[in-house]
């Protein structure tokens, strides 16, 4: 199981901020922020909130009780019809700009005939 140091970390990185916005985001030292990535201090519950707030992500998943952010996908899972969404982000990576717009314009049709509203 990952810990949350390594989580925080993960995240900050993976969003390509610095210590000390997220320090800056959270109110407090660069320094004071990296003894919790370095998990010299524990990280307080107002700041695992507004963690979860700043990557996205429950506080059930920084927390460890959630295995995996809120709203992930396994990739490579079958998404429909023995097709793995990763094997459709690839062809939608293939297609030009072109096709990928009228495809946008296409699923936003779709969501709203749905009722659930554009992309």
């Amino acid at each position: 199981m990952i810990d949350i140091h390594d989580k925080i970390k993960y995240l900050r990185e993976e969003k390509h901020f610095k210590q000390r916005q997220v320090a800056d985001f959270l109110g407090i030292s660069q320094q004071a922020y990296s003894y919790y990535e370095l998990d010299k201090r524990e990280l307080p519950a107002r700041h695992v909130v507004s963690l979860a707030k700043l990557y996205q992500v429950s506080t059930d998943y920084l927390l460890g009780a959630d295995p995996a952010p809120s709203g992930a996908y396994d990739v490579n899972a079958t998404f429909i019809q023995d097709v793995s969404l990763k094997e459709i982000m690839i062809s939608l990576g293939e297609l030009n700009k072109d096709s990928r717009q009228e495809l946008i314009k296409y699923l936003s049709y779709l969501n709203s005939a749905q009722g659930k509203g554009a992309l």
